[in-house]
C-alpha cells in the first residue's frame, strides 16, 4: 500500500475518472448528477462522505472544482475509504447499465495511474474482479427486459428533447407530431402512441402510450423506432443531421443499448440523404478554396470541374453552384433529388474524380495542402459517410506525395 497518496488524492482522482469518463460516454451534466446521487446514497452508510461534495455545474466559473473535498478524509481508516470505493464502482456500473457497464468499469482501471490502482485493490476495490462480476451478473440475467413502452417512450423524449434544444420547443413539438402521425397509417405501434400538445397543456408527458403495444413483436418496434429516427433525420436536412445521429448516440440510456440492439435498432446505420452528403461535400470545396481565391473563382472552379464530369457522370449534368446564394447557407448548391436514387458506388466514383480534378488544377503547392483542408473543412461524420460511398481521399494524398 503507497502511504504517500492521502484518502483525499485517492477519492478525488477516482470521482474525476468518472467524471471523465461518463460524460464522454453521455454528457457533463449527467455524470455530474448520477455521481452526486450515488454519494448522497453511500453517505447513509458510510458518514465520512459528508466530507464529499459534487458541486453543481450551474455555478461553474474558472476556479471551479466539481470534486470538492476536505482535508478531514484524510483522518478515516483507508479501509473504510476501499469499501466506499468499491460499493461506489458497483453503484455507477449498474447506473450505467449492462454494455457501457463492462466499458465503464475498464476505462476506470486505465484512467488512474498504477499506484492508485495498486492502492485502491489493496483495500478491497479490486477492479479486474468487479468487471467479472459484473458479467457474471449480467450472463445470469440480473437485468429485467425492458418493456416496449419504455424505450419507445425514451426514444420519442429524447428525440423531443434535442430538437426542442437545438431549435425550439415549438419545432420539435410539430416536427415529431407530423411525423408519428404520417407513419401510424403504416408502423403498428404508433397506433398505440398518442401525442400530447404540451406548448399549450402544462404537466404534461409529450406522448401517451397504450400498454398493449407491450405485446408487439421486439423486431417489428425496432424496425418502427428506426424508422422514427429516419423520418426525424431527414426532415432536419441541412440543419445539422448528422450531429443531431451523435447527439442521440450519446445521450440514449446506456442501460437500453443491449435491448436497442436485440430489437434491431442501430443509429449507427442511420444516414443522411445523398443529396445532402453531395451538398455538403460542394460547399466544403468551395470554402477551402475561397480561403486562397475569391469565392466566385472558388464556385467557378467546381462548376467547371463538375462540366468535365457531366458526360459520364450524367447526375451532375443539373447540379448548380450559385455564388450569390452561397451566402444563404448550403441552399446555394442546386442539387436534383433524383440523386438519391444514383447507385452509392456511382456517386462516389463522380465524386472521387471532381475532388482530384479540382486538387490538379491547383497545382503543386496548392494542391499538397488542399486534401488535408477539404478533409478538416468537411467534418468526420461527413468524411466517414462519403469513404462509405468509395471516396478515397488517402489515394489523392498519396499521388500527390508521389507527385512531389
Amino acid at each position: 500500500m503507497d502511504a504517500s497518496i492521502q484518502n483525499k488524492e485517492l477519492l478525488g482522482r477516482l470521482l474525476r475518472s468518472t467524471l471523465g469518463i461518463i460524460g464522454r460516454r453521455t454528457s457533463d451534466t449527467y455524470a455530474n448528477i448520477i455521481i452526486r446521487e450515488a454519494i448522497a446514497k453511500l453517505s447513509e452508510k458510510y458518514v465520512f462522505l459528508k466530507y464529499v461534495k459534487i458541486n453543481s455545474l450551474l455555478y461553474k466559473n474558472e476556479a471551479f472544482d466539481v470534486v470538492e473535498i476536505k482535508d478531514e478524509l484524510n483522518n478515516i481508516d483507508l479501509n473504510e475509504i476501499g469499501k466506499a470505493a468499491k460499493e461506489f464502482i458497483q453503484s455507477i456500473t449498474e447506473a450505467m447499465g449492462k454494455e457501457a457497464g463492462f466499458f465503464f468499469i475498464k476505462e476506470i482501471k486505465e484512467s488512474l495511474p498504477y499506484d492508485y490502482e495498486k492502492t485502491i485493490k489493496e483495500v478491497g476495490a479490486d477492479l479486474d474482479f468487479l468487471q467479472l462480476e459484473f458479467l457474471t451478473e449480467v450472463k445470469e440475467g440480473a437485468y429485467s427486459e425492458t418493456k416496449h413502452s419504455e424505450i419507445i417512450k425514451h426514444i420519442v423524449n429524447l428525440l423531443f428533447d434535442i430538437l426542442e434544444k437545438d431549435f425550439s420547443r415549438d419545432f420539435s413539438y410539430k416536427t415529431l407530431d407530423e411525423i408519428i402521425t404520417r407513419l401510424s397509417t403504416s408502423q403498428e405501434i404508433f397506433s398505440y402512441v398518442k401525442t400530447n400538445d404540451i406548448r399549450s397543456v402544462q404537466n404534461v408527458d409529450f406522448i401517451s402510450i397504450n400498454k398493449d403495444v407491450d405485446n408487439l413483436d421486439a423486431k417489428d418496434v425496432g424496425v418502427s423506432l428506426q424508422k422514427l429516427i429516419q423520418e426525424v433525420i431527414n426532415n432536419l436536412d441541412e440543419k445539422g443531421g448528422f450531429e443531431f445521429i451523435e447527439k442521440i448516440k450519446n445521450q440514449i440510456n446506456p442501460d437500453y443499448n443491449m435491448k436497442l440492439k436485440d430489437m434491431g435498432i442501430d443509429i449507427s446505420v442511420i444516414k443522411l440523404r445523398q443529396e445532402l452528403v453531395v451538398k455538403h461535400v460542394l460547399r466544403s470545396l468551395v470554402d477551402v478554396l475561397s480561403d486562397s481565391s475569391t469565392q466566385s473563382y472558388a464556385v467557378m472552379l467546381v462548376n467547371n470541374a463538375l462540366k468535365n464530369y457531366e458526360i459520364k457522370y450524367s447526375y451532375f449534368k443539373d447540379i448548380k453552384i450559385d455564388s450569390v446564394k452561397l451566402s444563404q447557407g448550403i441552399d446555394g448548391v442546386e442539387i436534383p433529388t433524383d440523386i438519391d436514387s444514383v447507385r452509392a458506388s456511382e456517386l462516389g466514383r463522380g465524386l472521387q474524380r471532381v475532388i482530384e480534378e479540382i486538387s490538379t488544377a491547383l497545382g503543386e503547392e496548392a494542391g499538397r495542402f488542399f486534401v488535408d483542408k477539404f478533409k478538416r473543412r468537411l467534418g468526420k461524420a461527413y468524411l466517414l459517410r462519403i469513404e462509405e460511398l468509395g471516396v478515397n481521399l488517402h489515394m489523392i494524398e498519396l499521388r500527390k506525395n508521389l507527385t512531389f
